[in-house]
């Protein structure tokens, strides 16, 4: 019985060690250059159209971001939360902050939520870029 349990504690140290050492976190994930894919409304994903086929974020190690949405540049900085798994873009020229739930992150795919006041959610997806 022992025995047993001793193998037990020893497989979840190991199994928590290697989670701990391979995992990354949020913000080493948001950092790069996220390419926009579309939008979903309503459950329905809408492709980019033509004045949106350059869109897409630029998240930065500094704290910084270059985003291009709908054709308009907009930059500004830019902080997260990991515990609430919130994404906050604050626009430098108007001060104007924009509040994201981020939905889902990997290093191919970045899901975000914005909800109108009206309570309308919309999901946008970026892939990770090259550029």
């Amino acid at each position: 019985m022992i025995i047993a349990d001793r193998r037990f504690f020893i497989l979840l140290a190991y199994l928590l060690t290697a989670t701990i050492c391979y995992s990354q976190s949020t913000n080493t994930l948001l950092v790069q250059n996220w390419k926009y894919a579309g939008v979903e409304e309503f459950g329905v994903m809408k492709p980019p159209d033509s004045t949106m086929k350059n869109d897409g974020v630029q998240m930065k190690a500094d704290g910084t971001f270059n985003m291009i949405k709908n054709g308009k540049e907009i930059n500004g900085v830019w902080s997260v939360s990991e515990k609430t798994e919130i994404i906050i873009l604050t626009d430098a020229k108007t001060k104007r902050s924009m509040t994201y739930n981020l939905k889902s992150i990997d290093e191919k795919t970045l899901v975000i939520e914005y909800q109108t006041p009206d309570l309308v959610r919309t999901r946008y997806r970026y892939e990770a870029s090259n550029e």
